[in-house]
């Protein structure tokens, strides 16, 4: 009889122990939700790759810079640059193209779509500029953070997938760099920049 009443308690025991683990949902890892427009770092292409893709194979020196926003009026256009509007100017390094073109490069969607991310805001603020060794600019990227979109020069340039945090590592590598105009998303208009530039 005592081993029947110890083998129940055992039973039980275990039973109560089950119960209370399914009772407690809360406890549980909840899964993050993933969006096909998230990116997904690879590395598919290495340093040696991604210097051969244009621009980047054309430029003797390439530039960031921030610029104040007027409407249709932007200080880069096809090969000069109006530096009247222009804030601030970085040369970058050799490490520091490494570093842009793998952001650029190894950042994909994580599951192809067939469908582009796009936005009807355009207000640049900052700008990729690719210089040759005559001075020449070869080739540009007008960027807006504030809508997460862009516009190249060319067919021939693009940033590739548009995903969502791409354009996030890209603005806080222009941070990295010094770049401090345009790369504030809690200000909309900045000094020398009139209430009818701004697209509200």
């Amino acid at each position: 009889m005592k081993k029947v009443l110890l083998v129940l308690s055992v039973c039980l025991s275990c039973s109560f122990l089950v119960t209370g683990q399914i009772m407690q949902p809360n406890k549980r890892a909840i899964q993050k939700t993933k969006s096909d427009f998230d990116c997904v770092y690879k590395l598919k292409y290495k340093i040696s790759d991604r210097n051969k893709f244009y621009p980047f194979n054309t430029a003797d020196t390439i530039k960031l810079i921030s610029f104040r926003y007027h409407k249709n009026q932007y200080p880069v256009t096809n090969d000069s640059l109006k530096t009247d509007s222009v804030i601030e100017t970085r040369p970058l390094t050799r490490l520091q193209i490494n570093t842009l073109t793998d952001i650029i490069y190894n950042n994909f969607y994580r599951r192809s779509t067939g469908i582009d991310y796009s936005s009807q805001c355009f207000l640049p603020r900052n700008a990729i500029l690719f210089i040759d060794k005559t001075g020449k600019l070869n080739a540009y990227s007008l960027i807006c953070f504030h809508c997460n979109t862009h516009e190249e020069s060319s067919d021939k340039f693009n940033l590739g997938d548009p995903c969502i945090e791409k354009m996030e590592k890209l603005r806080q590598f222009f941070i990295s760099t010094g770049i401090n105009f345009g790369t504030d998303r809690t200000i909309n208009e900045y000094d020398g920049e009139g209430p009818d530039e701004i697209i509200r």
